[in-house]
């Protein structure tokens, strides 16, 4: 498939490195002019990418990167350009008719046809979960398959548990949650999740430029076989208990060393 080549930097020239090669950046700095979001999204995609973000990627994924769910190719794209062999895929590449969010959108990288079943095939590549769709199961039977194929390292590009991405087995898999916070908190609206053992640590941060109304980062994760399967914390269950042993009582003033 041929992907036609991005759009280059205004006639004016970039303002940062940023906005150099990455039009999405300059077209976040338009929404105030009435750019709506939507379109920026099918043109590009869901999160604003930064150079910082990108060479993180990179730095982590020597023998490359596998994206899944990867829309229009736009983060694959902008790895491609940093020198990363990267392959991507979607059950609905863009420009897809059954794709909601993508449908007639032009790609920027060849995005393969393909479910979240293809990591089983790339364990030696970084997973990158670019905005995985939320509470759905996909994501985390993903980062299952890709365990269990011998994968170190996961990038998810998104928010954090209770926002708009994945769901809430998704998170505790890549360690996001230190127990099953329905259960501790008699929460229903919570997914419990006990039993699950995280198989990925959170080991490094980058902030991203948020669309309105999100809170995105790039997540770094890496293996973690020392976790232990979630459950409720025993404290946040029972009631508090006092230590054995007699109460000392003032009897008007203390002494003064402060014991009786």
């Amino acid at each position: 498939m041929s992907v036609p080549s991005p759009p280059g930097p205004p006639a004016s020239g970039p303002r940062s490195s940023e906005e150099a090669g990455n039009p999405l950046w300059l077209a976040r700095a338009r929404l105030g002019d009435g750019e709506p979001v939507d379109q920026l999204i099918a043109t590009y995609a869901f999160v604003v990418p930064t150079d910082e973000a990108l060479r993180a990627i990179a730095a982590a994924s020597p023998r490359g990167v596998v994206e899944v769910g990867a829309g229009t190719g736009y983060w694959a794209h902008l790895l491609r350009e940093q020198g990363v062999d990267v392959v991507a895929y979607d059950i609905a590449p863009a420009p897809s008719p059954r794709n909601q969010w993508f449908a007639g959108s032009t790609p920027w990288f060849p995005v393969r046809d393909g479910d979240h079943t293809v990591v089983g095939d790339h364990g030696a590549r970084t997973l990158l979960l670019v905005w995985p769709t939320r509470n759905e199961d996909w994501p985390g039977e993903a980062v299952t398959l890709f365990a269990a194929a011998g994968g170190t390292t996961v990038a998810h590009v998104g928010e954090r548990p209770g926002g708009h991405t994945g769901d809430g087995r998704f998170h505790a898999l890549l360690g996001e949650v230190d127990r099953c916070w329905a259960c501790a908190y008699q929460t229903p609206s919570v997914p419990c999740v006990c039993g699950v053992r995280p198989r990925f640590r959170r080991v490094r941060t980058v902030e991203l430029p948020s669309l309105p109304g999100r809170d995105d980062d790039l997540g770094l994760y890496a293996r973690d076989p020392d976790a232990q399967p979630l459950r409720p914390n025993p404290r946040r269950l029972r009631p508090r208990q006092r230590r054995p042993g007699p109460r000392l009582r003032w009897r008007g003033a203390p002494p003064a060393h402060g014991r009786e």
